[in-house]
C-alpha cells in the first residue's frame, strides 16, 4: 500500500479530519487534501510530523520490517527499507534541498549586488 494511501486509510479509521491533521501539521486544510491526492509531494519532515499526529510509528506507515539483531548478544531492533524507497527519499529531498540552496544562492548575489550600488 502505498504510503499516503496508508495515512488516509489511518486517518480515516483514526476519525481524525483532514481540517485537524492540517491544523496539526500547521498548513491548510487545502495544502493537506493536496498531499493526499499526491498532488504534493511528502517531505520526510511532514511524514514524521503525520506519523506523530496518527500515533503510529514511521515504520508501519513505510512498511518496514522490523528484525531483531543478535549482534553482541544485544536485540536491538534493525529496520530494514527497501532499496527502491530510500532511493525515492533521497532523491525526493535531494530536489528540495538543491531548490533551496539555489534559492539562497540568488538572495545573497542580489544583495550584494544592492550593496556594490550604494
Amino acid at each position: 500500500m502505498k504510503i499516503i494511501n496508508k495515512i488516509k486509510a489511518i486517518r480515516k479509521d483514526k476519525g481524525i479530519s483532514q481540517e485537524a491533521m492540517a491544523m496539526n501539521l500547521e498548513i491548510s486544510q487545502a495544502a493537506y487534501t493536496k498531499l493526499e491526492r499526491n498532488e504534493t509531494k511528502l517531505t520526510v519532515d511532514r511524514l514524521y510530523k503525520i506519523a506523530e499526529i496518527l500515533g503510529v510509528k514511521i515504520e508501519s506507515l513505510l512498511n518496514l520490517e522490523l528484525e531483531s539483531s543478535q549482534q553482541g548478544g544485544n536485540d536491538e531492533p534493525v529496520i530494514t527499507l527497501p532499496l527502491q524507497q530510500i532511493e525515492n527519499l533521497y532523491r525526493e529531498n535531494k530536489e528540495i534541498y538543491g531548490k533551496l540552496i539555489q534559492s539562497k544562492d540568488e538572495q545573497i548575489a542580489l544583495l550584494q549586488k544592492l550593496l556594490e550600488n550604494k
